[in-house]
């Protein structure tokens, strides 16, 4: 090889090696601010042993929630049994948030309310166990960055993975306990209606019913509409309550009818009837509860039905 051509040579292998030591301190430097990143990035502990949650929704109010031994309560904005299957829920997703990135370091009020995180539309996340925050998050528009946030004790506005706000942002109504009355289809043994002067009774010997209205055999009887009415009867659950209303405001104070449930375990449910309510359902109000629930329209059908709902259709006469 001539000396020119080990000249060039020389000179090609330098710029290559200072071509991949450039590289290297670039890729040396992104792993360097990527590990500075993460370490800024806020670590939310897990939610086991939860025992308060609080859940501010913007301007909408503020709802609170305690553990008391192995139940959930609601105890503000009203006290009530809180909806163990809504509140199990929200914890279990929070185990899956993963904050993501920094999007911004230093963000002012005009930012944080245009992405929805100042205090009139963030979704304020407190979980708590023992008196400490568990997790303490607003969190704000969710899009192409993912779900913004912010995290107490942490300076900025994050992006994240795995928040599902719907399971926050539900009404004080949505957080409590809305079963009215459950049971088996298998375990009813009887029915019992008083509407006004009517008395239908229905009772299973464990294979078949018998109906009778006012102490007399139903014409055209149909068991099989009694077992329609225990299933739609099987599970009851309430879409409104009546909080600050007295039992006369619902109807409840002179009930226009009653319902009895028999059981082949346990005590049979009996149900006050009440008045409409405004969306065309009805007040209820179990014996022993403490105020009357909502039925929604769809469910009342069979609660007080016609005498005609337990009878086969008359023949056709023209046939």
């Amino acid at each position: 090889m001539t000396r020119d051509k080990q000249l060039a040579a020389g000179a090609i292998a330098l710029v290559l090696f200072g071509a991949l030591a450039i590289k290297q301190m670039s890729d040396d430097a992104k792993i360097g601010s990527k590990a500075a990143q993460d370490a800024a990035l806020p670590k939310l502990e897990s939610t086991e042993g939860a025992e308060k949650i609080t859940v501010t929704n913007g301007d909408k109010g503020e709802v609170v929630l305690e553990k008391k031994g192995e139940e959930w309560s609601l105890v503000k904005p009203v006290a009530a049994k809180a909806n163990a299957q809504n509140v199990k829920l929200a914890l279990e997703n929070l185990k899956e948030l993963k904050v993501r990135d920094r999007i911004s370091a230093n963000p002012d009020a005009e930012l944080l309310k245009s992405y929805e995180l100042d205090a009139t539309k963030g979704v304020h996340v407190v979980v708590e166990k023992g008196g400490k925050a568990l997790v303490d998050a607003t969190f704000g528009k969710s899009g192409g960055r993912g779900q913004l946030l912010t995290v107490a004790g942490t300076q900025g506005i994050f992006a994240g993975t795995g928040f599902s706000s719907f399971l926050f942002t539900r009404d004080a109504k949505g957080w409590r306990d809305v079963e009215i009355a459950k049971f088996e289809e298998a375990k009813a043994t009887g029915l019992h209606y008083v509407l006004g002067d009517r008395k239908l009774d229905f009772v299973s010997d464990g294979t078949t019913w018998a109906g009778a209205e006012n102490g007399k055999g139903i014409d055209r009887f149909d068991a099989e509409k009694v077992k329609d009415a225990v299933r739609a009867l099987q599970t009851l659950n309430a879409d409104d309550f009546a909080d600050g209303k007295s039992d006369a405001d619902v109807g409840l104070d002179k009930p226009s009818g009653s319902l009895t449930i028999d059981l082949k375990e346990g005590s049979p449910i009996k149900l006050a009837i009440g008045s409409e309510t405004p969306s065309k359902g009805r007040w209820v109000k179990r014996e022993g509860a403490a105020i009357a629930t909502a039925l929604p329209s769809y469910a009342i059908d069979w609660l007080t039905p016609e005498t005609s709902k337990f009878q086969k259709a008359l023949p056709d006469a023209g046939k």
